[in-house]
């Protein structure tokens, strides 16, 4: 099946959470969108793909995501052979819920997605770890493009431990395409979508023309678009414009004849009803509307209407849609009550008027200018109709800025996440030290005034190593974060981690784990003051802190007692790094200060502090892998207490 996938596709593939980037039920409906306004593709999906690279900042080649789209057009049968919108793409660009559209026609359409959605339906739980998720794929299809799709399209969050399940989206989505609707249903939905005719009578007269079968107005009201969806055996099928425009004319037509019929009841047609020499009561139609469980209002009304063409005989034509209305009977019904009544003698006349042929005496109110004025307002909604049905079909967006202004909340509600430029300079030590820095020196009391300018004028986005810092500890603090791990990655340190022991041990007593990765080696200084500073004040959890270092030489497998030291050429760790919690609600702190004082108060440093998720990823996905890489020198805590009055080497060389 791979290679019937383009590799733009595979290209998109993103790691955590999986997916296929810049893809979404949004982005599908905005690149339809391209389509039927003859735009080229990325003109619609431009907006989709500028939010997608605020939301995972990532970016990917505009072109190679619009022939992702125009391929997954073709799977989801969107598009005809020749490029034009099939009767599915229509019906989604003309839904007022696009997005579940769209993945209702993915899902309609692709076997495998569909095998998923069941097994996740199935399962009494929304998460599902990684390896069970893997045992429901097949083959590298299921692995490499439908999984990361069905997490494009938000039915599952996929991630490399496991997956989060929207089991309402499933479900929901597995009972549209339950009902299979015929072709029928699709041509309501066609016609829904694709004129701007609302009343459901002529949207059913104008269906029925269309598929030359009856379609009664019960059916409409109980559809909408979505149902209409889930046709199978469509393949990518295109109702040409001219059925519709013909059976739109042919629905006028039909209207206008029907306000020429009405116009002639109205002025009467010239029958007359016969009048029967006997009379009935509400107990006769009580009796004729007991299959209906009558009210009393319901037999006064029958009561009304035979006393009216009684007193009336030339008014025996009277409008049906009033009758039916009101009894909440369909015009066969009617015709049934009515003809047990005796002395009644009846018939419907094309649908909209029933026709008395002879009436008894009835014990009612003579309602004469009520039935007038019933027929006058059946002729002005038919008239009316018409206006209505001056109208060409076309394919037109109809949600697209709904959908627009949706991406732009998401970005506004959740993707955002703030992100700072992080420095240091000798700008904030204080009168007392500046003073004993600067002393008599001119030219150094002209670097403290630029330091204080620059302190006065910098930018609100800026912000010291030691305030992030600081605000990257409290966070696991102030935040009941699920992973619960801080990463420290500096290649050096000194008594700067004192001035944050208090903190580390409140984190460590609330069960968080403290991984450093370092780069010392050969001198045993390094080691004591590593110890004093950070696990000195640590006095409890500290088998919660795990220590590793990551040197290498370019020159030795081995060190022995003969190696001459001057000659090791040195490499390891040289990124400083500070991160804490998983990635989707973590931070990370980088940049070019090591975890000492000269990088916190001192040295000009910069770098950057970020809770952006994919960014924070990475960095997680950076450090362990080095953290990997650097676990056979894992530092034994203990032995560290008993520092050798030796140069300590690792593992890897002794």
């Amino acid at each position: 099946m791979r290679s019937d996938i383009p590799n733009t596709v595979y290209k998109l593939h993103t790691r955590s959470p999986e997916a296929l980037w810049g893809v979404s039920a949004q982005s599908i409906y905005l690149s339809l969108c391209d389509i039927v306004d003859d735009q080229p593709m990325p003109h619609y999906l431009e907006l989709h793909h500028k939010t997608t690279i605020l939301r995972t900042n990532d970016e990917r080649d505009p072109d190679e995501v619009a022939l992702a789209h125009r391929f997954l057009h073709t799977e989801f049968g969107l598009i005809t052979d020749s490029g034009s919108l099939t009767d599915r793409g229509r019906l989604i660009l003309g839904a007022d819920e696009p997005v579940a559209a769209v993945r209702l026609a993915a899902a309609e359409r692709l076997e495998r997605i569909q095998h998923f959605l069941r097994e996740f339906d199935a399962l009494d739980a929304d998460r599902l770890p990684r390896e069970e998720f893997e045992t429901l794929t097949q083959n590298s299809y299921d692995a490499e493009f439908i999984a990361p799709l069905l997490c494009s399209l938000g039915f599952i969050d996929l991630y490399p431990e496991g997956i989060v399940l929207n089991q309402n989206m499933i479900h929901d989505t597995l009972d549209r395409i339950k009902q299979d609707a015929n072709y029928k249903l699709t041509a309501v939905g066609l016609v829904d979508a694709l004129t701007d005719i609302e009343t459901p009578t002529l949207i059913a007269q104008v269906t029925s023309h269309l598929v030359q079968a009856d379609i009664s107005v019960d059916q409409i009201e109980q559809t909408d678009l979505l149902d209409a969806l889930t046709t199978r055996g469509r393949g990518r099928r295109r109702t040409p414009i001219e059925d519709i425009e013909d059976a739109i004319s042919d629905t006028k037509a039909d209207a206008q004849a029907e306000a020429t019929t009405l116009q002639t009841a109205l002025g009467l047609s010239g029958n007359v009803a016969s009048r029967f020499a006997i009379s009935v009561d509400a107990e006769d139609v009580a009796i004729a509307l007991s299959t209906y469980d009558p009210k009393t209002s319901d037999i006064e009304f029958v009561l009304d209407l035979l006393t009216t063409v009684h007193a009336h005989p030339e008014a025996n034509e009277v409008a049906l849609e009033p009758l039916t209305d009101t009894l909440e009977l369909n015009q066969y019904d009617l015709y049934q009550v009515l003809s047990t009544i005796p002395g009644v003698n009846c018939n419907i006349q094309k649908n909209i008027l029933i026709e008395f042929e002879s009436i008894p005496e009835a014990t009612g109110t003579d309602r004469y200018e009520e039935r007038r004025q019933e027929l006058f307002n059946e002729i002005h909604t038919r008239r009316s109709w018409c206006d209505s049905l001056d109208t060409s079909p076309q394919e037109t967006t109809q949600v697209r800025e709904t959908v627009i202004e949706s991406l732009l909340s998401q970005i506004d509600e959740d993707v955002v996440k703030p992100i700072y430029f992080v420095y240091t300079l000798p700008d904030t030590l204080g009168k007392e030290r500046m003073d004993r820095y600067v002393g008599d020196q001119p030219q150094l009391r002209r670097e403290r005034a630029h330091l204080n300018r620059w302190k006065d004028r910098r930018r609100d986005d800026s912000r010291r190593f030691t305030e992030m810092t600081d605000r990257l500890f409290t966070r696991g603090q102030k935040h009941d974060l699920e992973e619960r791990i801080v990463r420290i990655m500096t290649p050096y340190d000194d008594d700067t981690f004192s001035e944050y022991t208090s903190q580390l041990r409140s984190l460590l007593r609330d069960g968080y784990e403290l991984r450093l990765l370092t780069r010392h080696t050969k001198q045993k200084w390094e080691w004591e003051r590593l110890r004093d500073n950070l696990l000195g004040d640590l006095d409890e959890n500290r088998e919660k802190v795990t220590i590793r270092t990551y040197s290498r030489y370019k020159q030795y497998q081995r060190i022995t007692s003969n190696t001459d030291e001057s000659d090791l050429a040195e490499f390891g760790v040289h990124a400083k790094i500070q991160i804490i919690g998983h990635a989707s609600e973590g931070a990370a702190l980088l940049g070019s200060a090591n975890f000492m004082e000269n990088s916190y108060k001192w040295n000009p440093e910069c770098g950057i502090y970020t809770e952006n998720m994919n960014f924070v990823a990475a960095g997680i996905e950076f450090f362990d892998h080095v953290w990997k890489l650097s676990e056979v020198d894992e530092v034994d805590l203990s032995n560290l207490q008993e520092i050798p009055r030796r140069s300590f080497y690792p593992s890897y060389y002794t």
